[in-house]
């Protein structure tokens, strides 16, 4: 059929599944009639056990009403008050990440695990109101149960999307219990930090106190105990994994291309070199202000949007590109697939070329033609909320990692591979890290 999708045919059940690539069929699917469109049934329960029922993992009207609740605490002003904390927490990290080669005679290290704790303590700050330290504290709980159900295979939330809770529940000793029994744990904990949270508001003078996400939420509305577990449990899993993977990704791609980390350091020191913490300003961090370092991060995200790929089903007949799609139809939306097609995005579309959002008339959009050809946040209703936060972090944090450290591949040609299912990260990360102690010549 001549119009920019695909269908493709599954081997097993003969589904019909839409494949939609091209941009104007997204801005159809993903704005203009994005509420005709859901995610399936047994995504949603595989999904539940680790984002709870919160505004990610919820659709129709309730997916409104609770974005109009929400949406406050991600305005613009909101977020910019939160750039000295994301500045301080990346200097944080970088000091965990020194402490992780003390010993170690220039071996490489793997800093994975010291970036979803960065972000974890930040989600935790500006979300909860509540610092966690796990950059300092490795014993705390909260860091290996999100690693170990986020990071849980995808034969698992297959099986978990499946079948009943109690029923997988009750395969003593297993792989699947295990992981099961730690989304439980993970809820129980989530409960506490609710409580506790609850019990601090009420203490202080809750109409002028706390200025996080949860705190906003509470004064909102009235909510119930269960309604504030589950936006916690959404803000703390999609708030620190997905910008954890970015940076993983932005270290690993800078470690490749040192010229670009060297002009990336020059943007960065002059713009913050005297700059104190306490001082840090969000409007540094604007593009006309770094624009480099704008640059460097939405290449890193159009390479590796941090979830690679999502579905939908529609819930009612509908059409796309003037074609007639019936009722319970699948799609998939190759996110990761999309965001490198070379229709799209040129020849380079597999680079890291930082340039493509600086030079030209499309620069805005990476120089696609279009704003839907870069999918890494999605578009429309059902965008990701807290997009804006996630951008400022990741241009602290980078920005304070590279004014302290220089990064270099263990091999150079070490070949990198994908790991994960709800978000990708580099598969075993191992870099040469070397401290950064005198400030860079501004001269290029």
């Amino acid at each position: 059929m001549n119009v920019p999708i695909v269908v493709a045919w599954g081997p097993l059940y003969l589904i019909c599944e839409l494949i939609p690539t091209q941009p104007d069929v997204l801005m159809e699917m993903l704005n203009t009639n994005s509420y005709d469109w859901e995610k399936q049934a047994i995504a949603r329960k595989a999904l539940a056990g680790i984002l709870g029922n919160g505004l990610v993992n919820v659709e129709g009207a309730e997916h409104k009403a609770m974005r109009r609740l929400v949406a406050p605490s991600f305005s613009g002003h909101q977020i910019r008050q939160l750039a000295p904390l994301f500045y301080t927490k990346g200097q944080a990290l970088a000091e965990a990440i020194l402490r992780l080669t003390k010993g170690r005679d220039g071996e490489a290290v793997d800093p994975t695990d010291q970036f979803s704790r960065a972000t974890l303590d930040i989600i935790g700050a500006a979300g909860v109101g509540m610092d966690f330290d796990t950059l300092e504290k490795n014993e705390t709980i909260l860091p290996k149960l999100y690693d170990s159900v986020i990071h849980a295979p995808f034969w698992f939330l297959l099986i978990n999307g499946l079948f009943p809770t109690w029923f997988l529940g009750a395969l003593k000793g297993t792989k699947i219990a295990r992981i099961l029994a730690d989304q439980q744990r993970l809820r129980d904990e989530v409960r506490i930090l609710m409580k506790r949270k609850k019990a601090n508001m009420k203490e202080q003078d809750s109409t002028t106190t706390g200025k996080d996400i949860i705190a906003s939420i509470m004064k909102a509305g009235d909510v119930s105990d269960d309604y504030l577990v589950n936006q916690m449990l959404t803000f703390l899993a999609a708030g620190h994994e997905t910008t954890a993977s970015a940076l993983a990704w932005a270290i690993l791609l800078l470690s490749r291309h040192p010229e670009i980390q060297g002009r990336l350091l020059v943007e960065c020191d002059a713009q913050l070199g005297s700059t104190s913490a306490s001082e840090t300003d969000a409007s540094i961090f604007d593009s006309e202000k770094m624009p480099f370092l704008a640059a460097v991060c939405n290449e890193t995200l159009r390479l590796y949007p941090p979830a690679p790929i999502t579905s939908r089903q529609n819930i009612v007949p509908t059409t796309l590109n003037g074609q007639l799609i019936p009722k319970g139809t699948l799609a998939s939306l190759p996110l990761y697939s999309i965001n490198r097609s070379e229709a799209l995005w040129g020849s380079d579309a597999t680079q890291f070329n930082p340039d493509r959002w600086l030079d030209g008339s499309n620069a805005a959009h990476g120089g696609a033609k279009s704003q839907f050809c870069f999918t890494s946040f999605l578009h429309g209703p059902r965008s990701c909320i807290g997009q804006s936060f996630a951008r400022l972090e990741m241009k602290c944090i980078l920005a304070a990692l590279i004014m302290r450290l220089r990064f270099e591949p263990a091999e150079p040609d070490q070949k990198i591979e994908l790991t994960g299912f709800l978000t990708i990260r580099p598969k075993n990360l191992r870099l040469k890290v070397h401290e950064i102690q005198e400030t860079v010549s501004m001269e290029v």
